[in-house]
């Protein structure tokens, strides 16, 4: 998955990816930056709760 270095100032494609679920039920992936070794995190679309309304 590719995600967005702000270290190097580039999309870099991510190491390592592990997906989250963020306090507020949405998806992300967190990993680390292969050129530089800093964290990274993608948000993704959707939420891990699916929407239940009838």
């Amino acid at each position: 998955m590719k995600a967005y270095c702000f270290k190097c100032k580039a999309f870099q494609e991510m190491d390592f990816p592990v997906r989250v679920i963020m306090k507020n039920g949405r998806v992300g992936t967190r990993g680390a930056c292969p050129v530089s070794g800093t964290k990274m995190f993608c948000i993704s679309k959707g939420s891990a709760v699916e929407d239940k309304r009838t």
